[in-house]
């Protein structure tokens, strides 16, 4: 079958958004401080850093249109067929991923004098981001056939349709909960202070991030072309 084609391009698909950074650890917990007079208590480690959020995805590029087919010929054969077809639009770019949560700051040590203090949650995990827009299809071209003899049975395959829409692009998922920090020492033989009376409330690993918005419409569909079979003397 021969074939005459003239279609338009498809669009280009967004570009996927960046992923969220790794929230910055917590802080040391400060060691305990013995003297002859009252101990300093040890510190628990500081809360990890929320995680960054992800970057938006880019919007999908438009379809091309489709061309112009002027086609004349003395005998338009069974088996011809034409197309000037609208380019499908590209998808929406998907959001990035959220950021892992820092880990939470190491508890300070003991120093054989007190306890040793409890490490520090965990970081939020960042929001992923958003999914963005998809392209528009592009518009059906024009396609104009002229002939003699028409010999197609009538078919005249001819086809300008429009360019259907891309797809919304994803949210990016949120990052993961950062991870507890590390428990300080307990060392040696001693008789804590009553404001030291222990090492604290355990840890708890971060939440993870929330995940970015996703767009749930697909783009516009382009117009249709215009398609004309002419028999001329």
């Amino acid at each position: 079958m021969a074939n005459i084609i003239s279609n338009g391009p498809d669009g280009d698909a967004g570009a996927t958004g960046a992923q969220g950074s790794q929230g910055a650890a917590g802080a040391a917990g400060a060691m305990a401080n013995c003297n002859w007079i009252d101990d300093d208590c040890a510190t628990r480690g500081g809360t990890g850093g929320t995680g960054g959020n992800g970057g938006p995805g880019g919007a999908g590029g438009p379809g091309g249109h489709g061309g112009v087919i002027d086609f004349e010929v003395e005998t338009f054969m069974d088996g011809v067929t034409l197309q000037a077809k609208g380019g499908r639009g590209g998808n929406g770019g998907h959001g990035g991923a959220g950021g892992t949560g820092g880990t939470g700051g190491k508890g300070g040590d003991g120093d054989d004098c007190e306890f040793g203090r409890t490490g520090g949650n965990g970081g939020t995990g960042g929001r992923g981001g958003d999914g963005n827009f998809a392209g528009t299809g592009g518009n059906g071209g024009a396609i104009l056939v002229k002939c003699q003899h028409d010999l197609s049975l009538g078919t005249h395959p001819m086809d300008v349709s429009a360019g259907t829409g891309g797809n919304g692009g994803i949210g990016g998922g949120g990052g993961g909960g950062g991870s507890v920090g590390a428990n300080g020492a307990t060392t040696g033989v001693f008789s804590s202070s009553s404001d030291c009376s222990g090492p604290g409330p355990q840890p708890n690993p971060g939440s993870p991030g929330d995940p970015g918005t996703s767009v749930t419409v697909s783009g516009a569909q382009g117009n249709p072309g215009q398609a004309q079979f002419l028999i001329v003397p």
